[in-house]
């Protein structure tokens, strides 16, 4: 029996990520990871039971991250969005192609995270937005609007963002002040 090695398994890994990226999950071809590895299909199963486990091994790392921002109940006192842009924004810099493939190539097991990532954005909204609003505004399809808006501009920055960290932080930031712009103010 042949022992594990490390190199192979990260080579597994690797290609798999990529696999991932580009196909997603459902299209993900064990046979073109192991192609792409340099190694026979049969190896890949020596290190992992099949494409699920490769799967959640990689997603592991953004899902635990991600799980903690999703466990906070939306209440007085939660993070800001701020707060969670930047939790969101460290998560995706920590583990970009991990992060990419969880929130658009997703394995079924992991669809609704992106959802949950929405409810909480929108919760916050609920919380922090709609009573600056006018009675008529205090809609929380609004929230849910607005929740799905900085999800999807935000994950358009991480893809576009060109790898110049500062750049992005920068983009992030203003971002969130220019959907915000004024609300204080404007509806006094």
């Amino acid at each position: 029996m042949q022992v594990p090695k490390p190199k192979v398994r990260k080579k597994i890994l690797d290609s798999a990520i990529d696999e991932f990226l580009v196909v997603g999950y459902r299209r993900a071809s064990m046979r073109n990871i192991a192609q792409q590895a340099g190694i026979t299909v049969g190896n890949i199963y020596a290190y992992f039971s099949g494409k699920a486990d490769l799967y959640e091994t990689i997603v592991a790392p953004v899902m635990e991250s991600i799980n903690s921002l999703i466990q906070i109940e939306a209440s007085e006192g939660t993070p800001s969005l701020e707060t969670i842009a930047d939790t969101v924004t460290a998560v995706f810099l920590e583990n970009k192609k991990q992060f990419l493939i969880l929130m658009h190539n997703s394995a079924p097991k992991y669809t609704n995270v992106r959802g949950q990532l929405i409810d909480l954005i929108r919760e916050r909204l609920i919380i922090d937005l709609l009573p600056k609003l006018p009675p008529r505004a205090q809609d929380p399809l609004l929230a849910e609007g607005l929740a799905v808006a900085i999800l999807e501009g935000l994950l358009n920055i991480f893809h576009r963002y060109g790898g110049d960290e500062p750049r992005l932080r920068i983009l992030v930031d203003e971002f969130l002040k220019i959907i915000f712009n004024d609300i204080d103010t404007r509806f006094k």
